[in-house]
């Protein structure tokens, strides 16, 4: 079925659709493969109206990007053929590769890049649309296939969150459109990309991707892309119904694992260090959680290397206050708060705040009770919640967990309402260089506005000038220099206490496909996971060159 034959499937269409296509998976080895995998509800494929990471993912297979990450974390070329920075940074000068088309077969211009940045610029996008020009003054078409772009200030940042991240529209197709947030009509769906969106029902998560055969890279090496509602992804695979699960982002322990690693049809890839649990206090609501020795006080009180052991057998990494795990290569040492329930009980008297009797809830100056509201999304196991909440109480603070879905999570965390939050974060650190530590600015700045989520009322002028800094500087001995700065006053701090860096795994059925990589640092701007398109593409983890199946 064609694009201009696009029918959006109804759920039983839909369904019945994939449960046909079970056990129907083609090997790599006899021919091009058809991946199924596990969908999900991440809103309308388009660049404007997905949902966060997992919604960037299905929207890349039908859109491109100027620039584009391989298994290594190397921007390769990929709209673009080549480009060209000014010496002052200000400046990047793009040739667009020439013979590029859209699905309708029109021509991709150096107009439509143009087009793109102007028209994301006057879009009303939250924060839950993770690629968007932000920087970007001025972009101008310099001939068919030439493009610059003009930045607001120099940005170290640039290549890897917008050139590499910003999915290039058809002007044709978007010019036409005022409020591109509710364009949700499958037609708009025309991109340049290595996929084509077959069917989608978004209730259900279902959704069927055909390769673009006249793809300008060559034809995709994977043939269709299926994304299937499962419940459990590892249960799904091991059943047949999938062909590669992801651990779920909270961890997992070796016995999840066990029965794959012991079977020879399955393969198992992992990463350390790309996401992390931090429990933010919101400092906007004063008293205590506003107070340092408060939140030292906690941080000593909380087990974090327990929490790796207990919950996750290992498989992780314990919290480090200046929030960059071990993995990234820009992490310095700073004040750890190691685990001391007796130093965090003195910590508190001698800020004041008095525990009447050893069972009872500590009070403030003014009588207050230590006592508050802790929201978190559905993701965490809940025994990470039994251990914060019993971990506090033994130093006389009363925490009252109130789970909610992660919309509405995110929802809360923008009011800026709740007293203390323990949210999922993707993208601290990572396993090479192109980690980009920039994540300091962008989750402790007072400065940044409309984020998903960061420290809450933390107000810090030297970090915040440090952080802008660091943003602009080219020098990498100097820019480590003010990250190394930027984690000291993040521990010393402390607006955040990052519990853990879970391990992700993610076990693949061999006979399929068996070149399932994590990115290092993460693609389009820090995503992490292994669907990167790179190698749909090509079948090969590194360049641009396809193989044959």
């Amino acid at each position: 079925m064609n694009r201009r034959a696009f029918v959006r499937a109804s759920a039983g269409t839909a369904l019945a659709l994939y449960l046909g296509a079970c056990g129907s998976s083609t090997s790599s080895s006899s021919g091009r493969p058809t991946l199924r995998l596990a969908g999900g509800s991440f809103g309308f494929p388009s660049p404007f109206s997905y949902i966060a990471g997992p919604g960037y993912v299905q929207m890349s297979y039908i859109y491109d990007t100027l620039l584009w990450k391989d298994s290594t974390g190397r921007m390769l070329p990929w709209l673009a053929s080549r480009f060209r920075r000014s010496r002052d940074g200000l400046t990047y000068s793009f040739e667009l590769r020439p013979g590029i088309q859209w699905h309708d077969g029109r021509p991709l211009t150096a107009e439509d890049v143009a087009f793109t940045f102007e028209y994301f610029a006057r879009q009303p996008l939250g924060p839950l649309i993770v690629a968007q020009p932000f920087g970007v003054g001025t972009a101008r078409a310099r001939g068919p296939h030439k493009v610059e772009v003009e930045l607001e200030r120099p940005a170290v940042t640039f290549l890897d969150s917008v050139a590499g991240a910003v999915p290039i529209i058809p002007r044709h197709i978007w010019s036409s459109i005022d409020d591109a947030p509710s364009a949700q009509d499958p037609g708009v769906l025309v991109g340049s990309g290595p996929y084509r969106l077959e069917s989608f029902s978004a209730g259900e998560g279902a959704s069927l991707y055909t390769a673009n055969e006249s793809y300008f890279l060559g034809t995709p090496f994977v043939k269709r892309i299926e994304l299937r509602p499962v419940d459990n992804e590892l249960t799904a695979l091991q059943a047949g119904e999938i062909d590669a699960a992801d651990t779920p982002p909270e961890g997992v322990g070796e016995d999840t694992l066990a029965s794959f690693r012991a079977d020879s049809a399955f393969g198992v890839v992992q990463d350390a260090g790309s996401f992390t649990f931090p429990l933010i206090w919101n400092l906007q609501r004063g008293g205590a959680l506003a107070d340092v020795r408060f939140r030292r006080a906690c941080a000593l009180a909380i087990d974090r290397s327990a929490i790796v052991e207990r919950l996750l057998g290992g498989n992780g990494e314990p919290g480090n206050p200046g929030f960059l795990p071990g993995e990234s290569p820009f992490q310095v040492p700073v004040e750890q708060y190691s685990f001391d329930p007796a130093a965090a009980s003195d910590l508190l008297d001698e800020a004041g705040y008095r525990r009447p009797e050893a069972s009872a809830v500590r009070q403030g100056p003014e009588g207050e009770p230590l006592s508050f509201s802790l929201l978190t999304g559905n993701s965490p196991v809940p025994p990470v919640l039994d251990l914060l909440v019993e971990s506090l109480q033994a130093v006389g603070v009363d925490l009252s967990p109130q789970a909610v879905d992660l919309p509405t999570l995110f929802g809360r965390l923008q009011e800026g309402t709740d007293e203390i939050v323990l949210s999922l974060y993707p993208g601290p650190g990572g396993t090479s260089p192109n980690a980009d530590p920039d994540i300091l600015r962008t989750f402790y700045s007072s400065k940044v506005e409309g984020r998903l989520q960061g420290a809450q009322g933390y107000v810090n002028h030297v970090f915040d000038r440090l952080a802008e800094r660091q943003l602009v500087t080219q020098n990498e001995a100097a820019r480590r220099r003010l990250t190394a700065r930027l984690q000291e006053l993040a521990a010393r701090d402390l607006p955040v206490l990052p519990l853990y860096y879970p391990t992700l795994f993610n076990v693949f059925r061999r006979e399929v496909f068996d070149r399932w990589y994590y990115t290092p640092g993460g693609f389009a701007g820090g995503l992490p996971g292994v669907f990167n398109k790179q190698v749909f593409v090509t079948g090969s983890k590194t360049g641009l060159t396809p193989r044959t199946a």
